[in-house]
């Protein structure tokens, strides 16, 4: 109106609307959330497209607080992960422990646990299952939640998260794109790269916090070849190892077959005892559960076709239904073609109960916090843990 009016030169507007620019920018500078390594702006999270103007504006003004805005499941995935594989369970005794503890105690190769720890360490923290605690490498060995015989390897996973270094120009650089300079190797890379999307998105080391793939894109941290590479699974995608099944899986595939913690909804590999039902099947007999697939309406696998073999090894199928199961198919009193609807309808049984728990658990209470970062001078002890609910 002033400028109108020529009470306001175009010069002085052209100033004034910089000034309001500058000043929105520094709101959003100065509004932080905690991100894996360090602080993220909400002007960061607009950028990175997890945050849209309006909320941006709701926060500058005040009408949206940062503790609502981190509680938002859109927002809460990208800066804490939806989590990694934490810990191990022997359903059989109600014991849980430590996937380091596990290799210790000979109940997980050397191999396969230190896939499942790199992995920890690439998509965020290592995970105390037994106290909640998420740790750096460096204070997961101080704490003796990991041997020192690890430390470099796991501090080598970490810096997926922390960065890697350009050697020629010194630039903190991602994990894809210390595999296209050739600082790691391709099939470890890929491995890592696997689990930062099946737990949540790729690691943005520069500003702390998962983004999604659109925007990995433009930053040059993902590219369609690899995208394509990851969508489909193959032996090059496949590097965890399923101690139960003895199967070569992608992250995502071993995660969906961890059941949650009641306590903590931290995600927990079973271990089946030696004398379950399927190493008693026949060759013939797994393959065939292998070929047969279904589709499932609900849950993880929702809108999918997946193979009953996927099905009953899931978290929605508890150990003891899996061993009846197996020990049924097995003796010849359930078939292949009655298999569907029964796994069917046990998933969509558990995915429905999962999410009424989950529903009633949020609004009643708020879920116990973990510990602070580095808090690991509490010592551990095994602990018994009853049935969680799943989703």
């Amino acid at each position: 109106k002033q400028y109108k009016c020529k009470t306001l030169t175009l010069e002085d507007l052209i100033a004034l609307i910089l000034k309001v620019i500058e000043d929105t920018e520094q709101k959003g500078e100065a509004l932080k959330v905690k991100g894996l390594r360090g602080e993220v702006s909400v002007s960061e999270l607009f950028n990175s497209e997890i945050i849209d103007k309006r909320t941006l504006e709701q926060l500058q003004d005040g009408s949206l607080t940062l503790d609502s805005l981190t509680k938002k499941d859109a927002v809460r995935r990208y800066l804490d992960g939806t989590g990694c594989i934490a810990g191990v369970l022997l359903p059989s005794k109600k014991e849980m422990m430590s996937i380091y503890q596990a290799l210790q105690r000979g109940l997980l190769s050397e191999q396969c646990a230190l896939g499942l720890l790199e992995a920890q360490a690439a998509t965020g923290f290592l995970v105390d299952p037994l106290t909640n605690q998420k740790l750096s490498v460096d204070e997961a060995v101080s704490s003796g939640l990991v041997g020192s015989e690890l430390h470099e390897k796991l501090l080598s996973a970490e810096r997926a998260v922390t960065g890697y270094t350009d050697p020629y120009t010194g630039a903190q650089i991602s994990l894809f794109q210390a595999m296209q300079k050739e600082l790691i190797v391709r099939e470890h890379g890929i491995r890592l790269l696997e689990a930062q999307i099946a737990t949540g998105g790729i690691i943005d080391p520069v500003h702390s916090h998962r983004i999604p793939v659109e925007v990995a894109y433009k930053r040059g941290y993902f590219n369609e070849e690899m995208n394509r590479v990851l969508s489909d699974p193959s032996d090059d995608t496949k590097g965890f190892f399923d101690p139960n099944t003895h199967e070569n899986l992608t992250y995502m595939q071993l995660l969906r077959r961890c059941v949650p913690d009641p306590d903590t909804g931290l995600l927990m590999l079973q271990l089946m005892d030696k004398g379950s039902v399927l190493y008693q099947l026949s060759e013939d007999a797994r393959k065939a559960l292998q070929t047969a697939r279904t589709t499932v309406s609900a849950g993880l696998f929702q809108g999918q076709s997946v193979t009953l073999w996927e099905l009953l090894f899931s978290r929605y199928v508890p150990e003891r239904r899996r061993q009846d199961l197996l020990r049924k198919y097995k003796a010849g009193t359930l078939s292949i073609s009655e298999m569907p609807a029964l796994l069917t309808a046990i998933v969509t049984g558990a995915a429905g109960r999962g999410r009424a728990a989950s529903s009633q658990e949020t609004t009643q209470q708020e879920p116990p916090p973990p510990a602070h970062n580095g808090d690991a001078g509490s010592s551990r002890h095994r602990r018994s843990v009853t049935t969680a609910p799943v989703w």
